[in-house]
């Protein structure tokens, strides 16, 4: 135990010599709030129920100012009997994550009110919303087209220092990657809701990427950390415990405004 506590203690002076401010200090009106739905299928008909009716009601919301982006993502290596889908729904700000959707509003814009009570039947035949988290941005790469997503849930005893090993060691080599064309993006979450001992992680990566395959990540954290050896990098990874790790294939997004 004496040894982890040493060992934590000088990653963290180091790292904390690269900045005084963390991404998590910043204004909150920036800050990138993230609600995760797992949600477990039970017909054949949920992918075209979040295609045909729920994705141009998402749409409208994102035009309306009231999302920043939703997504549905399929598990496609991992475990599938909790969560065989995930939809993800990004906020700006706390205005906008306490927003008022008007759910049934904007459906009969988008649709028409007459066909609300069958899209509801529809839609709870079709899936079982087993569980929701909602999850903080700490830092990320800027985040690009994508095909799949792999999820690394971490749990980190200490996480002013894990926060500052990812934004000051990792996240430079994520962006090499990135510049290389190996991934589309990168980010670090922490966890917001729910809370408490029994939940087994309280942070998440994710790689973003249009192929599956291995990346040269040490030859990049060599490239975005000069003058530092690969085995002083690689100790850095004793502030957090990987948890879990799956990767999502993403089947369906809206569009920013903007490309309207």
């Amino acid at each position: 135990m004496k040894s982890k506590v040493w060992l934590t203690t000088v990653l963290a002076c180091g790292l904390l010599a690269y900045s005084a401010e963390t991404p998590a200090q910043r204004d909150d009106s920036s800050t990138l709030y993230v609600v995760v739905d797992c949600m477990k299928s039970t017909s054949s008909d949920y992918v075209s129920v979040e295609t045909d009716l729920w994705l141009p009601v998402h749409q409208a919301l994102v035009d309306a100012g009231k999302r920043n982006s939703w997504a549905l993502y399929e598990v496609a290596y991992g475990s599938r009997s909790d969560c065989d889908y995930y939809t993800v729904t990004t906020y700006r700000g706390e205005d906008q994550l306490n927003a008022d959707p008007d759910y049934a509003g904007v459906f009969a814009e988008v649709h028409s009110s007459s066909r609300a009570r069958d899209a509801m039947v529809r839609t709870e035949a079709s899936r079982v919303r087993v569980s929701t988290e909602l999850w903080r941005t700490i830092d990320s790469t800027a985040i690009g087209d994508h095909r799949y997503a792999a999820i690394n849930r971490m749990r980190a005893d200490d996480p002013l220092t894990y926060e500052e090993m990812e934004s000051r060691a990792f996240k430079a080599a994520h962006q090499v990657l990135l510049d290389e064309g190996y991934r589309s993006g990168w980010a670090v979450y922490e966890l917001v809701a729910p809370a408490g001992t029994g939940i087994p992680w309280n942070y998440a990566t994710v790689d973003l990427m249009n192929e599956l395959g291995p990346v040269p990540m040490a030859d990049a954290m060599l490239t975005a950390n000069p003058g530092r050896d690969l085995e002083e990098l690689y100790d850095l990874l004793e502030l957090r415990e990987q948890v879990h790790s799956e990767i999502w294939s993403r089947i369906a997004f809206t569009k920013a405004p903007s490309e309207d």
